[in-house]
């Protein structure tokens, strides 16, 4: 608002500037002495603040003309001001540098200007498997409780008693062959001790994560391995492709793989990624969230499995017929991925 004029000045001038006080400007101007920029700013400030010069009756409240607060600390806190802030506060929008609303419990607010927050969220990881003929099982991973975690310690125990001579006997002869024909080889005699660099099993999440054991015991052997070997009836030359997550490459998996008789895919260390299923998360993405996103793990655990299963398997083959193409174009960039992914078609 202009600067050195009071409220009432203000409120005289939009009284004489509307139809019924019919002023021009420049008569204002003569009238009070202050400058037609001014006047214009005051009149153009009230009335996009409410002012209705059309009414059938006028009416000119203060915060029509009141100053707007500056930004920054206020020079005064008055005692009214004390007692808001010790409210809770929310975030309006999802703007940048979002505005702050301080109201007591007790206040009316608009709904849909308040961003819900929830303290306590949780979030899943979500699973799935397909091939180009077939889509297979899904899986939504859930917080593993502190009985499976104990239950877990035990079998785990159980394999290392079991494996231990088995592993011993290899570090033996693995040893042995290395010192064959070295008379004085310096330093100590290597001495068999049973720890993870030797084989041992353990578990090193915490915290309820994704580790090697809950991979193999959900989804490895019930869910993948029996998919790969369904595949396998019709494409003997089946390979699973995983990345590089440490759940995926632990050594235990590989003897699951072996006694199965499944072939994993080799994955290089800093490899773009030619995983065709990468392009299946953004799609269920959009289509879980199309409502809004869930707000339990049993609503999302729902909707996640029910757009999996109504994946089509056409989309999946056009999925996969991207891989070549993006092949040829790695290739052209010596191992980069500087490049648009799709087919060359760019249909999909």
């Amino acid at each position: 608002m202009a600067p050195n004029t009071d409220i009432s000045t203000r409120s005289f001038i939009v009284a004489l500037k509307s139809p019924f006080g019919g002023k021009s400007t420049r008569e204002i101007a003569e009238m009070t002495g202050i400058s037609p920029r001014t006047i214009d700013s005051i009149y153009g400030r009230a009335c996009q603040r409410g002012f209705e010069p059309n009414a059938r009756l006028i009416k000119i409240l203060p915060q029509y003309l009141e100053d707007a607060p500056r930004a920054g600390r206020p020079r005064k806190q008055e005692e009214i001001h004390d007692a808001t802030l010790k409210n809770t506060s929310v975030v309006l929008n999802h703007r940048r540098g979002g505005y702050r609303v301080w109201r007591r419990p007790d206040e009316v607010f608009t709904k849909s200007v308040i961003r819900e927050r929830w303290k306590g969220y949780s979030e899943f990881m979500f699973w799935g498997c397909f091939t180009y003929d077939y889509k297979g099982p899904c899986h939504v991973w859930r917080p593993e409780t502190a009985q499976e975690k104990r239950d877990a310690a035990l079998q785990i125990e159980e394999l290392d008693k079991a494996l231990e001579p088995l592993m011993r006997e290899a570090w033996e002869l693995t040893t042995g062959i290395k010192r064959l024909g070295l008379r004085n080889k310096p330093g100590r005699v290597p001495q068999w001790r049973w720890v993870k660099e030797t084989g041992k099993l353990a578990r090193e999440s915490s915290r309820g994560g994704i580790d090697w054991w809950r991979y193999q015991t959900q989804v490895l052997i019930p869910k993948l391995i029996p998919f790969a070997k369904e595949c396998q009836k019709e494409r003997p030359r089946v390979f699973v492709q995983e990345d590089k997550a440490p759940s995926h490459t632990h050594h235990a998996q590989r003897t699951i793989y072996r006694n199965a008789e499944v072939e994993q895919l080799p994955w290089p260390g800093n490899s773009p990624d030619l995983n065709a299923i990468e392009a299946a998360w953004p799609w269920l993405k959009r289509k879980t969230t199309r409502r809004g996103a869930p707000k339990s793990r049993a609503e999302g655990t729902k909707v996640w499995q029910q757009y999996w299963d109504e994946l089509p398997q056409h989309q999946i083959q056009a999925w996969i017929e991207r891989i070549p193409f993006h092949i040829q174009e790695i290739i052209k960039l010596e191992g980069g991925n500087e490049y648009k992914e799709g087919r060359r078609d760019r249909s999909t």
